[in-house]
C-alpha cells in the first residue's frame, strides 16, 4: 500500500493486492469503511498498465465484462467490486482511491491514523509494506510514528518525507495500523482533513506511552507469574478447587447432612418392617440403581413364600476340563402358588416363569436358559430396575433441595468459565500475551473445572439429599440390621428361633450382598431340622450346611444375572521501532474476498 498526503491532507491511497487463484475466478470485492466525516473520492481499478472501466455490476458473485468495475455504499463504508477472467494464476490488481476527512489537524499536528490493513480479511498475510508520503519535509519533536498493534510482528521506519511499516505473518481478522503524527505546517490547507481545536502532541503522545507502558506492566506480569510459578500454581488450584468445595460444603450441611433421629441402637436382631429387600438397599444407598443382588433376594423371597416350589436335588459337576466330576446339591425349582406379586416382584416372576415354561428346571442351569433369551429378558430386568425406581419414588423418602443449589452454581460456572476461556483464546496472541488474556484463559478454566467436581461430586446424591425424618429413623434400623447379619457368625447371641426369620435373614443378606455371612452363621447355628424344613436352605452331599444349593445358587446367581439379563450388545461400526501498543482507532481498513 501507498498513501500520498496531499497538501490539503487528504489522502490518496493505492493498494497492491496479489491474488493466487487456484480455478476460475471473475470476480473480486474489497470493502473500505467510512466513519462519521470521512469520505472517499476517485476510485479506480487497474491491473499492470490496463485501466479498468467504470460503471459496472457492483453485487457480491455477480459477473461482467473482464477490466470493469463498479462500487455501491455499504453500511459503513463503500464497497468496490471489479471483473476479470483468471484460471489457476497469480494475478495483481492496483485499487486507487481517495480519502478525505481521515486525517485529523489540531493547532498543533495533524494526525494520520489510517488501518493499512483490516481486519475483515480472512486469509492471513505472508508480508505487508505500506509507504506514506508526506508532501513536504518533517522534521522535530512534533514528527512521529506508531505501528499497532503491538502483537504484530512488524516495524516503522521514518525519513523527512517518507515513512515505511513492514508487517510479517498477519493472522486473518487482524488489523495492521500506521500512525503518523507531523507539523500542521506541513500542510498547505486543511480542506481534506476533520479539523479540530487545541493541540494534540502531548495527549496523542500520552496516549501511545500509557499503551507502551500498559503492554510492558502486561509482560512483567507474565514474567513474575512464571518466575514464581509454585505460588502461582497454588494461587490456580485455590480457584480451581475452593469455590466448588465451599459451594458442596454448603450443600451437604444443609441439603445433605442426616439429621439424627435418637436412635442408638447397635444391632436390630429382625427386620424392622415388611419392606421388601429390593427396596432396602435403595433406602440405605438413597439411591434407586439396582442390580443383580436385589434381584437374586427378589427370587429367594418369592421361594420363601411359596410362588415357587423347591426341591433338592444333586447334580454332576464336571471340573478341572472334564478330568474331575463331583455330585453337588441343586434346587429344582417348579410353579408353586399363582397369587397377585408385587410390581416388583412381577418382572421377577416372568423371568422364572419364561424358564419354567416347559417344566421344572434347576437352579444350576438358570443363568443359561436365561441368556436363550436374552432380549426379552433384558427387558424384564429393566422393567424390574424401573419398577424399583418408581417405588422408591412414590414413597419419597427423600428431600433433594440442594440440587438446586449445585445446578444453581454449576451452570454459572460452566457458562461463564466457557464463555472467558473463548474470549481470551480469541484475543490470545502468543507474540506479544496481554496479561487479560491470559487471566481470561487461566480463570476460565478454574471455572470449568469448579463445575466439573460438581458434576461428578454432585452425582453421589448423599452430598445434595438426605432422608426425610421417617425415613431416616427407618434407614437408621435397617442400618442396625445389616451390622447385625454382618457381625451374625461372631457374636454370642442366641440364634433366631423360627424357621420364617431364618429365612427372612437370607433373603436380606442377599440383597445386602453378605448372603455368605448369613449362610456361615446358619452352619454354626441352624438346627438341622429347621433346615431340612427350609426351602432356600439346604445340606450339600458332604454333609456341610450351607455350603450346598444356598451358596451355589445366591454365588453363580447373582454374579450370573447380571451378564444373563444385560442387552445384547450391538456392534458399530532512521528513526524506527517495532510495533506498539494500543491502535485500533485508524481510519481505512476492511476486507476483501474473490469468487
Amino acid at each position: 500500500m501507498a498513501v500520498a498526503v496531499q497538501p490539503d491532507g487528504s489522502l490518496v491511497v493505492e493498494e497492491h493486492i496479489t491474488f493466487a487463484f487456484d480455478g476460475p475466478f471473475s470476480g473480486a470485492y474489497r470493502d473500505i469503511p467510512l466513519r462519521q466525516g470521512e469520505a472517499i473520492q476517485d476510485v479506480s481499478v487497474s491491473e499492470g498498465d490496463t485501466p479498468y472501466t467504470p460503471g459496472a455490476s457492483a453485487e457480491l458473485g455477480s459477473s461482467g465484462s473482464p477490466e470493469t468495475f463498479g462500487t455501491t455504499p455499504i453500511d459503513g463504508g463503500l464497497r468496490i467490486v471489479w471483473h476479470y477472467s483468471a484460471l489457476s494464476e497469480v494475478r495483481t490488481f492496483t485499487i486507487g482511491y481517495r480519502l478525505v476527512g481521515v486525517a485529523v489537524a489540531y493547532d498543533d499536528v495533524v494526525d494520520v491514523n489510517l488501518k493499512v490493513w483490516g481486519d475483515q480479511w480472512d486469509q492471513s498475510l505472508g508480508q505487508l509494506t505500506a509507504v506514506l508520503l508526506l508532501p513536504h519535509p518533517a522534521t522535530g519533536t512534533a514528527y512521529r510514528v506508531w505501528g499497532h498493534p503491538v502483537s504484530v510482528r512488524g516495524d516503522v521506519r521514518r525519513s523527512p518525507q517518507q515513512v515505511d511499516l513492514r508487517a510479517v505473518r498477519v493472522p486473518g481478522h487482524q488489523f495492521v495500523e500506521l500512525r503518523v503524527v507531523f507539523p500542521r505546517a506541513v500542510l498547505s490547507s486543511t480542506g481534506g482533513t476533520l479539523v479540530r481545536s487545541g493541540n494534540a502532541l502531548p495527549r496523542i503522545l500520552a496516549d501511545e506511552q500509557a499503551d507502551a507502558a500498559s503492554f510492558e506492566r502486561d509482560q512483567e506480569r507474565i514474567r513474575d507469574a512464571l518466575d514464581h510459578l509454585p505460588l502461582t500454581i497454588l494461587v490456580l488450584l485455590a480457584a480451581a478447587l475452593l469455590p466448588a468445595a465451599g459451594v458442596l460444603g454448603g450443600t451437604y450441611w444443609f441439603f445433605g447432612r442426616e439429621r439424627k433421629t435418637g436412635y442408638d441402637r447397635e444391632y436390630e436382631q429382625e427386620p424392622p418392617s415388611d419392606l421388601e429387600p429390593a427396596l432396602v438397599p435403595p433406602l440405605l444407598s438413597q439411591s434407586s440403581a439396582v442390580g443383580s443382588f436385589e434381584f437374586t433376594a427378589t427370587l429367594f423371597d418369592l421361594i420363601r413364600k411359596g410362588r415357587y416350589r423347591a426341591a433338592q436335588v444333586t447334580t454332576d459337576r464336571s471340573t478341572w476340563a472334564g478330568l474331575r466330576h463331583e455330585n453337588i446339591a441343586d434346587l429344582e425349582l417348579s410353579q408353586g402358588d399363582q397369587g397377585v406379586t408385587s410390581a416388583i416382584e412381577i418382572p421377577v416372576a416372568e423371568v422364572v416363569d419364561a424358564v419354567l415354561l416347559s417344566g421344572p428346571e434347576r437352579l444350576s442351569r438358570f443363568r443359561d436358559r436365561i441368556k436363550e433369551d436374552r432380549t426379552e429378558n433384558s427387558k424384564r430386568f429393566k422393567a424390574f430396575k424401573d419398577a424399583v425406581a418408581s417405588t422408591v419414588r412414590g414413597r419419597t423418602w427423600f428431600a433433594g433441595d440442594g440440587l438446586k443449589l449445585l445446578l444453581g452454581a454449576g451452570i454459572p460456572f460452566a457458562v461463564v468459565g466457557a464463555l472467558m476461556f473463548w474470549l481470551g483464546v480469541q484475543r490470545f496472541d502468543s507474540f506479544a500475551p496481554r496479561w487479560n488474556d491470559v487471566l481470561l484463559i487461566a480463570f476460565g478454566v478454574c471455572l470449568v473445572v469448579n463445575a466439573a467436581i460438581l458434576l461428578v461430586v454432585g452425582r453421589h446424591v448423599q452430598v445434595w439429599r438426605r432422608r426425610r425424618a421417617e425415613a431416616q429413623q427407618e434407614a437408621e434400623r435397617w442400618g442396625a440390621f445389616r451390622r447385625y447379619l454382618s457381625d451374625f457368625p461372631r457374636l454370642d447371641i442366641a440364634p433366631p428361633a423360627s424357621l420364617e426369620l431364618w429365612e427372612r435373614l437370607l433373603v436380606y443378606g442377599i440383597a445386602f450382598g453378605i448372603a455368605d455371612r448369613v449362610l456361615q452363621a446358619a452352619h454354626l447355628h441352624m438346627p438341622e431340622e429347621m433346615h431340612n424344613a427350609s426351602s432356600i436352605y439346604w445340606i450339600s452331599p458332604n454333609g456341610n450346611l450351607g455350603s450346598g444349593p444356598s451358596a451355589l445358587g445366591i454365588g453363580d446367581l447373582s454374579s450370573g444375572f447380571g451378564d444373563a439379563l444385560a442387552p445384547p450388545s450391538s456392534g458399530s461400526g532512521g528513526f524506527g521501532g517495532g510495533f506498539s501498543g494500543g491502535g485500533g482507532g485508524g481510519g481505512g481498513g476492511g476486507g476483501g474476498g474473490a469468487w
